[in-house]
């Protein structure tokens, strides 16, 4: 009697039978890591000025694993891992152009661990929606303890995570009362409060739509929330942003105008009405509405401003570490503004490669939601573009360093692996899904051959 076949899932343990990525090693190495970002800087080993915190030490010897599965052809590289490559390439020749060579190897060889090997230990670990949903799972309780630490640190205006490891390590926690809205701004085990707040808001889409079910949802959920409590403009813009992309993609499912098309042809439409017709422009906008403190959104407008004329001073290898042109009574030499960071210190060519990779990879990921015949599965897809295209949103209004900065390339790389799973997958191993069935005359139906 004849049968039809169905080919299992991509990612499926009978799909990844037999295949190199079958054991779950990848993935516990990707939780390793993870709950490596979630340790406070108090545990960083200080060799002279230079802080090698212990993501380091996994990531720089991971380099020899990528580099094997990658000789045996495990990973289809592509366009866009050319582009985190040359971005890298590029800091390397910058750095060397602006500063002492000895800094600049150690600079270099920083950069080049937060955010090629970043990039690429995502790339190597997670490469199917499978492994996402298992990694989701197992951060699930770190991320929840996070979250509830961010809550009690703000009712008891103590950073009590950073206290404690100050206490087993001897080095102090850099206490500083920081309150908000008459609220203190937690910063867990993150170095600033804003920090753990763009960290944490990103795995609110994650875990709303990529199909993790049961207490691990409900507490990275509840994680992700929590980022408020560190009452900064990133966490705000990222749960704002995310949950209304996350009601709109609620929306799309029901009623069919509401496409992600329209959403994006009105979204450009809003940018270039702002740009052209506002003063302030689209950055100036986001900044009036989506920061908590209106001295802090006027300072980011000055940022941009003089920011933006050190980097048209010096467009091609930047400023490296020293000092940015500005008013001598904007005292702080900080720079909240990730891209613009990016282009003062190394030049405008790695901050631009690197935003290509960013929306390239969300443009896969909206493509594989597409081409997947899964409900499940597109919702996992879209779920993973909204907090990478929220994530990159965010750092507008932060400097990425040390756990968060990890975190983001690697996102991107995961993101990457994870749509090539549907977008390279030949025709034949594209399973069928619930809502595309693929059609049978009525005579191969097995049921009903037997009643012939």
């Amino acid at each position: 009697m004849a049968t039809t076949f169905r080919p299992a899932p991509i990612g499926s343990p009978l799909a990844r039978r037999g295949q190199a990525g079958s054991d779950n090693v990848p993935i516990y190495l990707a939780v390793a890591l993870g709950y490596m970002l979630l340790l406070p800087p108090q545990l960083n080993l200080m060799i002279g000025t230079t802080a090698l915190p212990p993501y380091r030490f996994m990531l720089i010897p991971a380099a020899l694993y990528m580099i094997s599965r990658g000789l045996r052809g495990q990973i289809r590289l592509g366009w866009i891992d050319a582009l985190i490559v040359a971005a890298t390439a590029w800091l390397w020749l910058a750095l060397f152009m602006t500063t002492e060579a000895a800094e600049a190897f150690t600079a270099a060889f920083a950069q080049t661990t937060d955010i090629a090997l970043a990039y690429f230990f995502g790339r190597f670990t997670i490469r199917s929606l499978r492994d996402l949903r298992a990694f989701l799972i197992m951060m699930a309780p770190g991320l929840a303890i996070i979250g509830l630490a961010l809550i009690a640190e703000s009712l008891t205006h103590k950073r009590l995570i950073q206290d404690f490891a100050g206490l087993v390590t001897g080095r102090s926690a850099g206490y500083r009362i920081d309150v908000r809205l008459g609220v203190f701004r937690a910063p867990g085990p993150f170095p600033h409060p804003i920090l753990a707040g763009v960290f944490l808001a990103s795995f609110l889409p994650l875990y709303v739509l990529c199909g993790v079910r049961g207490w691990p949802k409900v507490a990275g959920i509840v994680a992700a929330v929590f980022s408020f409590f560190t009452l900064s403009s990133a966490a705000l813009l990222g749960l704002v942003v995310g949950g209304a992309l996350l009601a709109y993609n609620w929306l799309s499912a029901h009623f069919a105008i509401l496409t992600w098309r329209l959403l994006f042809v009105v979204t450009g439409i809003v940018v270039f009405v702002a740009e052209t017709a506002t003063g302030s422009g689209t950055y100036g906008i986001i900044l009036r509405f989506a920061s908590m403190n209106s001295v802090s959104s006027y300072h980011r407008v000055l940022i941009w401003q003089y920011g933006t004329q050190n980097v048209l001073k010096n467009p091609w290898f930047g400023l490296g570490y020293g000092d940015w042109e500005r008013p001598v009574w904007m005292y702080s030499s900080s720079m909240d503004h990730f891209w613009l960071l990016m282009a003062v210190r190394f030049g405008i060519i790695p901050s631009v490669l690197m935003a290509i990779a960013t929306i390239w990879a969300v443009l896969m990921l909206m493509r594989a939601a597409t081409a997947s015949p899964n409900y499940i599965d597109r919702r996992a897809y879209k779920g993973l573009a909204i907090s990478l295209g929220v994530f990159g949103l965010s750092i507008i209004s932060v400097a990425l360093w040390l756990s968060a900065h990890i975190w983001f390339f690697m996102l991107i790389g995961l993101s990457v692996s994870v749509s090539g799973a549907v977008l390279n997958a030949p025709r034949h191993a594209v399973p069928v899904g619930p809502r595309r069935q693929l059609a049978q005359p009525i005579e191969r139906r097995p049921e009903l051959r037997g009643n012939r």
